[in-house]
């Protein structure tokens, strides 16, 4: 290939020089760089554990008015995953039919060939050697079909054959187009692409490839897609669609490619600095992938039109200790190339700096990481990338003694600090630096507590020095927390004493935040709290009458408000006066004598001054009688009377006849008594008693016999009523009285008492009609009775109106009774027929109308359960009358003499149901669709003009339209 490029070139040169004197522009073109590249890093500084990306961007700069002529193998893949029913009918393969022959349309054939091969299996690969005749080359592209596996390395075999004997001065391409992976030989398909792809490109075939994928194919992962990008001349040379889509897009551009003059047998040579190495495997996925010698990467490709690539590897650090700003390639990296004209040229490769500095101190661990606060202890930091000459500080304070001993270890002497944690950090000569923490602890130290001891409740101000303590601290007295109020500093803190659970001493414990601690034995002590115990000392006065009632009050100490006063065990009214005084109301006693005096606080406890208080007997004088007033009543008792005389007091108790009578005080000389039954009519003493003293009064009071004065009844009213009962009847007569009772028939009523002339009652209810006997009887036993005084009717029903008074014959319709006396167990009858019934209240009826034969008027008869029954003038009529149906047009007006084609007739007031008449026969087949349309099957019919019309259920008849049989 390279004797057919020294050729090319010769013919090259040759037309240049005979063109020098028109074409002067050519001339330029000739001396231009054909290639421009750009280098940059990333990052661009790391640390020398870390690597760096390089990146090299190499840019075709074609000359512009040259065309290198070409010729062109178009390889079409036409195996069976190119037809339709491998592609949920997409129709690849007429999809790639299309877009070749729009390629060979857009060439241009005066300078350029092509020529094609179509593939499947090995043995089904056809060509069509190179023509400049568009039309030979799209007439064999329309005979492809697609059919059988894919050959692809076959393919490539047959394409380079044809381009052996491509012209000397044109630049060989392959353009190959397939659909799917490699299947032939049965033998690494894939590799015997690829390798026959190399052979082409070693040949100085320029080789273009495009992936038709699915388009739920993913490009990344696609194996097609993959194969063919590695097969391609470079990266740029390489090209997929998903789908058809985009197919004839692609060709367009490899057309718009294929005849730039460009630089050819491009080699890339850079070489990384020395202060680098390269990362093995890093540039893999350059297309095509460079050859790595030691610290040389070389790209070879055929040519470079308009387009970037971009080749990537990675470098990092040689000396892992060596920090600076670095060069990442040689100044003898370089491109060499030949232009069109077959001219050696070169481009050197600009190098970028990369800045490389050791990497950053880190701390794993510290042993021991904690100490006393004087400090003076040995510590080891472990960790990575420690440099001599690091230095190490707690906190702010430079540590002593540091030694690197290596990159992972350096020992040091802590310096003394406060309680507490602090920062440890390393830092490098570079000034890169770790921090990792060290912890001062000590027990804290109680040197005083003031003061030592306070109230039980707490509250006060106690002050704590010493030494070691935290701010953050926590102060326990005993289990209570005491609230810090002031840290000085680690030696002087002041908390505020916490209540205490009992009076004593308790142990004082300070807490440190890093958990240290110190308990002070018995460290503070609780006082006694003052006895606040109430105390009874007097009671003012201390004696009093056994029935109590006396104001009295208490002395003592310590009374609060709430307290309660017993006075011989007897809950006592207790007014709270001073914390030294209650006030209280003496309890009556149970005798008289002395009793204790106490008070009980609300938790129960009691506080007793025994004997304190003196009950005294009562002494009443002798009461005295002068009358009784009724001085008679009758032997049942239940009177009042009352009782004249002396010496009465509230306790003064009456008997009559030896018997207790209930007895109200009313005054020193006067009491009310409710006589009790007596046992014998007569008279009886009276007795008056007070505490022990008694007077009587001998034959003071009189049981009598009650004199019983019978009832006359001369009339009722009314004197009739229904059986039902619920009548109010008023009774005249004389000798009534308040309590009596009435009894119609052998049915027993209260009264209500107007006057002794006349009672109220209402009636109760009877079975049978009829007159009763009336029978007044009072509660002292008088009683009188009239004879037939009442009489019982049956309930007779009446009818008022109707609502409405009409209804259709048809029957169905509701209509309302209005009326008198109806229940539920009335019945309606509407010319002799039963109709159903509702019986919405005692004055009306619903009822649903019977059908009848006729209209006119008719009896409407309600009867009662009683027999009883009423009779009113119902009218039936027709009802509400529809308006007659009205034909407007027919969907045929003519049809066949032998019937059967459906027509719709159109028109107004039609209801379901409908009889449909053609002359005088009627339809069997009629369908109701709407007030306006109904739906017929013509019937058979002789030939001529019938009648057509439409009868509703109701008998109305429509108006007629023509039909003709034919």
């Amino acid at each position: 290939m390279r004797t057919l490029k020294r050729y090319f070139a010769l013919i090259v040169t040759m037309s240049l020089v005979l063109g020098l004197m028109v074409q002067a522009p050519l001339v330029n073109a000739a001396v231009n760089d054909y290639v421009s590249v750009t280098k940059t890093v990333n990052p661009t500084t790391i640390t020398t554990e870390d690597e760096a990306e390089v990146t090299l961007n190499v840019t075709g700069i074609p000359p512009a008015n040259v065309v290198v002529p070409n010729d062109v193998v178009l390889i079409i893949d036409k195996s069976g995953s190119m037809a339709p029913s491998y592609n949920n009918g997409e129709d690849k393969m007429l999809n790639a039919k299309e877009a070749a022959k729009g390629f060979v349309d857009l060439m241009d054939l005066t300078k350029h060939r092509v020529a094609i091969v179509d593939f499947s299996s090995s043995n089904m690969i056809g060509n069509l050697p190179f023509t400049t005749n568009p039309t030979e080359a799209k007439n064999y592209i329309d005979t492809i079909n697609a059919n059988g596996s894919t050959a692809t390395g076959d393919a490539i075999d047959s394409a380079i054959a044809l381009l052996a004997n491509h012209r000397p001065e044109a630049q060989p391409v392959i353009v190959i187009m397939t659909d799917g992976d490699a299947t032939q030989p049965s033998t690494d398909p894939y590799g015997y692409a690829k390798q026959k792809a190399l052979l082409a490109k070693d040949n100085g075939i320029i080789f273009y490839t495009i992936a038709l994928l699915k388009s739920t194919d993913d490009p990344v992962t696609s194996g097609p897609n993959i194969l063919l990008k590695e097969m391609a001349t470079t990266s740029d040379h390489h090209h997929f669609v998903l789908g058809s889509t985009g197919l004839s897009q692609i060709y367009a551009a490899i057309v718009k490619e294929i005849g730039m003059a460009s630089a050819y047998d491009v080699t890339v040579t850079d070489n990384v600095d020395p202060n680098f190495e390269i990362v093995p495997g890093s540039y893999d996925n350059n297309i095509p992938k460079p050859t790595v010698t030691g610290n040389t990467l070389v790209w070879d490709f055929n040519e470079l039109k308009n387009s970037t690539l971009s080749f990537k590897y990675k470098i990092r650090p040689v000396d892992k200790t060596k920090s600076g700003t670095f060069p990442v390639s040689t100044a003898t990296s370089k491109i060499t190339y030949k232009d069109y004209a077959g001219g050696a040229r070169y481009k050197l490769i600009p190098s970028v700096n990369l800045t490389v500095k050791l990497p950053a101190p880190q701390i794993t661990s510290i042993i021991q990481p904690f100490g006393h606060p004087d400090g003076g202890e040995t510590v080891t930091i472990n960790g990575k990338n420690f440099f001599n000459g690091a230095t190490v500080t707690f906190g702010t304070v430079a540590a002593t003694n540091v030694s690197v001993v290596n990159s992972t270890t350096i020992t040091a002497t802590v310096p003394a600090g406060k309680q507490g944690t602090v920062d440890v950090t390393v830092k490098n000569p570079d000034t890169q630096k770790a921090i990792g923490q060290y912890q001062y602890k000590t027990d804290p130290i109680v040197t005083s507590i003031t003061p030592a001891n306070g109230a039980l409740d707490g509250g006060n101000t106690v002050i704590i020095q010493g030494n070691y303590m935290m701010k953050g601290l926590t102060v326990k007295f005993g289990d209570n927390t005491a609230a810090v109020t002031m840290y000085s500093n680690q030696t002087y803190i002041k908390v505020t004493a916490p209540k205490g659970a009992a009076a004593g001493p308790v142990d004082v414990t300070i807490l440190n935040p890093d958990e240290t601690s110190k308990i002070v034995d018995d460290g503070y002590t609780y006082n006694e709290p003052p006895k606040t115990d109430p105390e009874v000392l007097s009671i003012t006065p201390n004696t009093g009458v056994v029935t109590g009632g006396d104001i009295a009050y208490v002395d003592g100490k310590n009374f609060k408000n709430g307290l309660q006063v017993l006075v011989g065990g007897k809950s006592a009214a207790t007014t709270y006066v001073s914390t030294t005084r209650l006030k209280v109301t003496i309890p009556a006693g149970d005798q008289a004598g002395a009793v204790d005096v106490s008070v009980v606080d609300a938790e129960g406890k009691t506080y007793t001054l025994a004997g304190a208080y003196t009950y005294t007997a009562i002494v009443y004088p002798i009461p005295t009688i002068t009358a009784v007033t009724p001085n008679t009543g009758l032997l049942a008792g239940g009177n009042i009377v009352y009782v004249d005389g002396g010496n009465f007091t509230n306790i003064t108790k009456v008997s009559i006849g030896g018997k207790d009578a209930p007895t109200t005080y009313v005054s020193a000389t006067r009491v009310k008594a409710t006589v009790p039954a007596g046992d014998n009519v007569g008279k009886v003493n009276v007795k008056v008693t007070t505490g022990t003293a008694e007077a009587e009064l001998a034959a003071a009071y009189e049981y009598t016999v009650p004199v019983i004065d019978q009832i006359t009844i001369t009339s009722l009213t009314p004197n009739t009523g229904l059986l039902a009962g619920g009548t109010i009847v008023y009774i005249d007569g004389v000798n009534f009285k308040s309590g009596a009772k009435v009894a119609f028939g052998s049915n027993i009523v209260s009264s209500s008492y107007v006057s002794s002339t006349r009672i109220k009652v209402t009636t109760p209810a009877a079975v049978t009609p009829g007159k009763v006997d009336v029978t007044v009887t009072n509660t002292d036993g008088g009683t009188g009775s009239l004879a037939q005084g009442f009489e019982y009717t049956a309930a007779l029903p009446t009818i008022t109106g109707m609502t409405p008074n009409h209804a259709s014959k048809a029957g169905g319709d509701i209509i309302y009774v209005d009326g008198t006396n109806f229940d539920n167990t009335a019945t309606v009858t509407i010319n002799g027929n039963s109709a159903a019934v509702t019986l919405v209240n005692a004055t009306r009826l619903k009822v649903t109308v019977p059908a009848n034969a006729t209209i006119g008027d008719v009896p409407l008869v309600v009867t009662l359960s009683n027999g009883l029954s009423v009779t009113a003038t119902f009218t039936y009529d027709n009802g509400l009358v529809a308006p007659a149906p009205i034909l407007t047009s027919m969907t045929a007006t003519s049809g066949t003499a032998a019937g059967g084609n459906i027509i719709y007739i159109d028109g107004k007031n039609f209801v379901n149901k409908p009889k449909v008449y053609f002359g005088s026969t009627q339809v069997v087949t009629v369908t109701f669709v709407s007030a306006t349309r109904v739906k017929v099957t013509v019937p058979a019919g002789v030939s001529g003009p019938v009648d057509v019309k439409v009868v509703n259920p109701d008998g109305q008849e429509s108006n007629t339209l023509t039909y003709t049989y034919n």
